[in-house]
């Protein structure tokens, strides 16, 4: 089975980042396209934090590719529910026909189903790592997440560490 190409938002580049498994999304995936948006959010405004040299470096190295999105117009439909970055890289997604979508917020991984895309978040790329056999356990990972203010429900949560797919 081929690896799925997926488009990403900001907040998953930092988070992976964050944990030190940025290298992830070249291990699950096949291109990671994300938005001029994302780029510049990831790389300008968050230059010396979490996702900013990794991004550059697989920018660089070219399994992450950055797209301008074409529809503005689309974009601007969007910008009244959402941020700049989750907007462009809903429309990139669909200007690209790419299914699998990278976000975290809950209100941008709403837009991306009913514009019939499959949104996943960081939590999500963690369990498919771990279903995968690229990680043994996610229970730190969730736990620093929450230290980040990630937000995750409390029943999430409990699913989670309760389940098998975090490790022990």
């Amino acid at each position: 089975m081929s690896p799925v190409d997926v488009v990403s938002n900001t907040s998953p580049l930092i988070y992976l980042a964050l944990l030190n498994r940025f290298a992830l999304l070249k291990q699950l995936f096949g291109v990671v396209y994300v938005p001029d948006a994302v780029v510049k959010e990831v790389t300008v405004r968050g230059s010396g934090q979490p996702g900013a040299d990794e991004t550059d470096a697989a920018l660089e190295a070219g399994w992450m590719k950055s797209i301008a999105v074409q529809n503005r117009i689309a974009v601007d439909g969007l910008l009244d529910e959402l941020h700049l970055g989750e907007a462009e890289a809903i429309v990139l997604a669909r200007e690209l026909n790419i299914q699998r979508i990278l976000l975290d917020d809950r209100a941008a991984r709403r837009k991306a189903a009913i514009m019939a895309l499959s949104p996943t978040g960081t939590i999500g790329v963690l369990l498919l790592g771990k279903a995968r056999g690229e990680l043994i356990d996610i229970r730190h990972d969730l736990d620093r997440l929450i230290a980040e203010n990630f937000r995750i429900s409390p029943r999430l949560y409990a699913e989670l560490v309760g389940d098998n797919n975090v490790g022990s």
